[in-house]
């Protein structure tokens, strides 16, 4: 572990995890408080799901440890999460295998002590499969920044020639980020349609999608694209016009507010990973003073 701890990267893929892992040991704190006042029996807001509770016959805080335990434990899961592309393809395959597992049964523990899935095996995998969708996203984009890396190595060393020019109406960069953003915004839309059926409540087209996984895919395009290509107005606009299709087609018009939670997700994004490229830009040019 000493030696293990010897370098840099190492120490501050540590700190992420433990950070990450507090960090979503409060979160889970405060979705229990939020999932208890939705429910209709009057009370104190409890840190433990009722029915949960009663279906383990557990004390509270042996409940409360648990659901802390697996928080933090998917917090650590996350942060020290290990660049995909380091290694042979065979070791990339093998440790994004472990992880997805891994990572997974942390989620579905979480998922159960929140008293998410329904009473079936059904409703678990639905549950997995969302989580699934957001891991491939977060996947693709850190290849697409692993290769970015790569590229800027290669040409440093002038191994290939210079990039085309950047700047906030780039267009010819953000090809990758424009196939991830429109092949989850118009693919799983009618995917999600499909698993409902003809459920009278549309919960996954409903309240999953456009509250949740749209919100995340955007957020993290715009990260990923900010912080590889910095200030890049028109992923934002771009992920917008892909949520109009599927609203006359799926939906109506009154849906058409997706158009502008996309676009304000993946400004945030971007702005957020052209400040952090920004900062690590200054923070070498400072070490190489």
């Amino acid at each position: 572990m000493k030696r293990w701890l010897d370098t840099t990267l190492n120490r501050q893929r540590l700190a992420w995890g433990v950070g990450m892992g507090l960090g979503a040991m409060v979160v889970i704190l405060l979705v229990m408080a939020w999932l208890n006042s939705l429910s209709v029996v009057p009370g104190d807001l409890l840190l433990v799901r009722p029915a949960v509770l009663a279906a383990l016959g557990w004390p509270v805080p042996a409940l409360l440890a648990l659901e802390l335990a697996l928080a933090f434990g998917f917090g650590v899961s996350a942060g020290l999460a290990v660049p995909p592309m380091e290694g042979t393809g065979a070791a990339v395959a093998v440790r994004t295998a472990i992880h997805l597992a891994v990572s997974s049964a942390l989620f579905a523990g979480i998922c159960w002590v929140c008293g998410l899935p329904p009473g079936n095996w059904q409703g678990l995998i639905l549950l997995l499969g969302l989580y699934w969708l957001m891991y491939l996203t977060v996947w693709l984009l850190r290849y697409l920044h692993w290769r970015a890396e790569l590229e800027s190595i290669r040409r440093e060393l002038g191994l290939v020639p210079p990039g085309p020019a950047g700047g906030p109406l780039q267009i010819r960069t953000l090809g990758p980020y424009f196939l991830v953003s429109g092949a989850m915004e118009l693919a799983v839309p009618p995917l999600l349609r499909l698993a409902e059926g003809t459920s009278d409540i549309p919960v996954l087209t409903g309240l999953f999608y456009p509250y949740l996984l749209l919100p995340f895919v955007c957020l993290a395009v715009g990260w990923s694209a900010g912080r590889r290509l910095g200030l890049t107005l028109v992923l934002p606009a771009a992920c917008a016009a892909l949520t109009v299709p599927h609203v006359f087609l799926l939906y109506n018009a009154s849906s058409l507010f997706q158009a502008g939670v996309a676009a304000a997700f993946a400004l945030l994004g971007n702005l957020a990973g052209a400040a952090w490229q920004r900062l690590k830009r200054e923070r070498k040019q400072r070490e190489g003073l």
